[in-house]
């Protein structure tokens, strides 16, 4: 076999300081195929930069550049050589596929700084790493411990012929002491080259693991998009988020007003506080940590009905409307916010007090509704607008759609422009001589916060035999809503591998409804004899938004059927500023933070709890970091995002 250490040169014409992007959407290509040089022109142009080719017609054989819009992510071997295992280009259809046998070049006219660009793995060299095959090992070994990986190095040359600087990035990597936390790049992942300066020319090198005496035995290639391009954008940048946790208040604990400073602020944002010293009461904003859902009346009037903050935090805001509850900051779009119910206002809703009805009447049937009204001001005091939301909303001709909501659920405040205040009012049906019986309270949190994607958790086996031929695999399933009554959310699945005639998903099985969370099992049905594999995709979709999750499962009649899968987490808040939580999977494992080079600065051994705090993390540099949490059930990566 041919040695594999070589170069390529990656040369970048321009007319200024920086390069023009490479997006490789200028170059023609019929669908589903590849230009390879096997026209002798020795090179292609893409935003001027000039990707060098050398084909041998000899042989049909290139190496250096080409490009290609091939979408097979499953053959393996040689003849895939063209596609990425992305399946497309990023956020396109064309890409670069480069293949290092030889030396290949490419001239700058003038030194420029580049960005960086987009890299994935081949389907040829993923799958090779992936299984293995008739020249290469898989990856890890047999037992899966084996410390292999695949290398890409890029290396900056000045005009002077003088190397600038080196980035490494690894599209595979089995190094850890932990195996759960292997890897092999199967998504577009944004490498930095702005370190590197001004070059005249990119020198790309890869090293693996797996070498023999005649080189590497790895497929030597790699795909790349959007040369010069724009880094993924961080959503957050330059926000601020009125988390309330900046408060540090104690435990079990309020903040009223009663210091006479008109309020408290929280990332920026000023929540407006009126108190009266005479009658110890006040209005507007205060904030809280409380955790009372279950006291009723206006004792207990700091605590919010979720329980905690939005996303499991601790502290958060409790608005009392006496005409009074705004909130002022610096002009800006603000993106929304999480509400729920405060909980003497929740308990004297559901049923009835000394001054208020219970919503719905005596037989339910009564359209009874707590409104949430937020008016937005722009600096010079005009209003942008209204945002309504409903704390409760008895309305529906089906009684069943009626609720009094208990958990957070996002308030999407984007429509309002930008503004320098918001004014919160509430409203309700049950009205009296005075004004409104209902208790004028809600509660508010990760004010200007970006609404996430619904999570699916802790897919557990809990396998439940039945008498033969029939044995029933049941997955717990755990999906955060927002609203449990949102009549948006749902939760799909799908399943590929066993003929599914053979292997059935059933309906999901509601077994019961919490404040937060819906609970299902999903059931699959496995007939006499069945053994093989099979992937089940969940999907939960809330608010717009979903996440989608895919577990293996592998059937070995009569006796084992196994789940492989991921070990889903929650890690809140995010972005972060010096502190994070994550709620944990199950069982014993590892938790892991690292940077986009793979620098780990954080690592920590857990056992059997649902929760740790990881503290102290302000020496980080803002930007992009990773939380790998492994289980004996799998691995779970969260991108998380450091203010």
């Amino acid at each position: 076999m041919k040695r594999f250490y070589f170069f390529i040169y990656l040369s970048a014409l321009c007319t200024s300081l920086y390069a023009q992007p490479a997006s490789f959407e200028d170059l023609q290509l019929p669908e589903d195929s590849y230009w390879n040089g096997s026209d002798g022109s020795g090179s292609f142009v893409c935003g001027n930069i000039t990707f060098y080719n050398d084909y041998n017609a000899a042989w049909a054989s290139w190496n250096g550049f080409s490009y290609s819009n091939k979408t097979d992510v499953t053959t393996p071997g040689y003849a895939n050589q063209y596609s990425a295992i992305t399946g497309s280009g990023h956020n396109s259809e064309n890409y670069a596929v480069g293949f290092i046998s030889g030396t290949t070049k490419a001239e700058l006219t003038t030194a420029s700084t580049l960005s960086g660009f987009y890299l994935t793995n081949s389907t040829y060299t993923y799958l090779s790493m992936l299984n293995g095959d008739a020249y290469s090992k898989k990856f890890g070994g047999e037992k899966g411990i084996d410390p292999d990986y695949l290398k890409l190095t890029i290396s900056g040359i000045s005009e002077t012929g003088e190397t600038t600087g080196t980035v490494d990035f690894y599209l595979a990597d089995f190094r850890f002491d932990n195996s759960f936390m292997d890897y092999i790049v199967n998504e577009w992942t944004w490498v930095d080259l702005s370190t590197l300066g001004e070059v005249k020319e990119l020198r790309f090198s890869l090293e693996s693991s797996d070498v023999s005496s005649w080189g590497m035995n790895t497929p030597a290639y790699f795909c790349l998009d959007d040369v010069n391009g724009e880094a993924p954008v961080d959503p957050f940048a330059g926000k601020t988020i009125a988390t309330i946790e900046d408060m540090n208040l104690a435990t079990e604990s309020y903040y009223d007003g009663s210091d006479l400073a008109g309020g408290f602020t929280s990332g920026g944002f000023q929540f407006k506080n009126n108190y009266n010293a005479e009658w110890f009461s006040w209005s507007g904003f205060a904030a809280s940590t409380s955790t009372d859902t279950e006291t009723k009346g206006w004792a207990n009037q700091f605590s919010a009905m979720a329980g905690s903050g939005a996303q499991n935090t601790q502290s958060y805001a409790v608005g009392f409307d006496f005409g009074d509850m705004d909130v002022e900051f610096e002009a800006q779009i603000v993106d929304g916010f999480y509400a729920t119910n405060n909980a003497y206002t929740y308990w004297s809703m559901k049923e009835g007090d000394a001054y208020a009805k219970k919503f719905g009447g005596a037989d339910g049937t009564d359209p009874d509704w707590l409104l949430l009204t937020i008016e937005g001001f722009d600096s010079l005091q005009n209003s942008t607008g209204t945002v309504d939301f409903y704390l409760a909303d008895f309305r529906f001709d089906d009684d069943s759609k009626d609720y009094i909501l208990r958990s957070w659920k996002y308030v999407d405040l984007s429509s309002l422009g930008e503004v320098s205040k918001l004014h919160f009012s509430l409203s309700s049906s049950d009205n009296g001589a005075w004004g409104m019986n209902t208790p004028a309270y809600f509660c508010l949190d990760e004010l200007n916060y970006r609404d996430q994607a619904p999570i699916v958790v802790n897919p557990v086996a809990d396998i439940g035999y039945t008498e033969n031929p029939i044995r029933v695999f049941s997955v717990p399933v755990e999906h955060i809503f927002t609203d449990p009554d949102d009549a948006d959310s749902t939760m799909v699945y799908s399943i590929e591998g066993i003929d599914n005639t053979d292997l059935v998903l059933a309906t999901f099985v509601k077994l019961g409804k919490t404040v937060e969370t819906l609970e299902q099992h999903l059931m699959v049905n496995i007939t006499e004899g069945l053994t093989g594999e099979a992937v089940i995709t969940l999907g939960a979709t809330s608010n717009g938004k979903t996440t989608l999750h895919s577990f293996k499962i592998v059937v070995s009649f009569p006796t084992s059927i196994e789940l492989v899968g991921e070990a889903l987490i929650s890690v809140y808040p995010n972005p972060f500023a010096d502190r994070l939580n994550i709620s944990l999977p199950q069982g014993e494992g590892n938790v892991v933070l690292y940077d986009m080079n793979g620098r780990i600065h954080y690592e920590e051994r857990f056992g059997n709890r649902n929760t740790m705090e990881i503290n102290d993390l302000g020496f980080l540099s803002p930007g992009i970091y990773f939380i790998n949490v492994v289980t004996q059930n799998g691995k779970t990566t969260e991108k998380i995002v450091k203010r």
